[in-house]
């Protein structure tokens, strides 16, 4: 998707900087934590190579429509979490991790192509909670959403017959799967 040039890097990560300062609970938010966010790529990346948000900021787009659905979901479902602002945390947090991991090249026909960083530190859940941990400190539900939020897309055995037993205590770890499973069929 060629949805902006990379002479718009700037614009855009100001432009979505300002979002997030409106969008995040403010009680959440340290100087420490939007200028991590600012200078690693947080509101630049994208999302993925051509599945979805592979545009300008991409992913924080995936991560606001995420955002969203967990808060939909929240209202229109009745769900109860450990804290008020767990699904705005996992939402946005949730692929921290991809903020390192991919950019972008101009083609020789000038369209934007996502790339991925060679030499980075692939993981994906893992990673993300180790990357919002200095800056928020995380409930167990939300350490356990962001965790198993690939569901059934991580194809480890282990991983999917512990996540369904611990998703039995924790119900959202499946609304968290569902809003990002929506978000990315949608293209977001």
């Amino acid at each position: 998707m060629n949805k902006y040039s990379l002479s718009d890097i700037d614009e855009i990560r100001d432009y979505n900087r300002d979002r997030f300062t409106e969008f995040f609970p403010a009680s959440l938010q340290s100087e420490e934590l939007l200028d991590y966010l600012y200078n690693n790529a947080y509101f630049t990346a994208p999302s993925a190579c051509g599945i979805h948000g592979a545009w300008i900021g991409g992913n924080y787009d995936h991560s606001m429509k995420v955002t969203e659905y967990l808060l939909q979901y929240t209202k229109d479902e009745n769900l109860t979490w450990e804290r008020e602002e767990s699904p705005y945390i996992i939402g946005m947090f949730h692929d921290l991790c991809k903020s390192d991991i991919r950019d972008f090249k101009m083609t020789k026909d000038g369209k934007l192509k996502v790339i991925t960083v060679p030499n980075k530190d692939k993981r994906h859940a893992e990673k993300s909670l180790e990357l919002i941990a200095p800056f928020i400190e995380l409930t167990i539900e939300e350490k356990l959403c962001i965790y198993y939020h690939m569901g059934k897309y991580d194809e480890t055995l282990d991983y999917i017959e512990l996540m369904d037993k611990v998703a039995l205590k924790y119900p959202n770890i499946l609304w968290t799967q569902k809003a990002d499973t929506r978000a990315a069929r949608e293209g977001i």
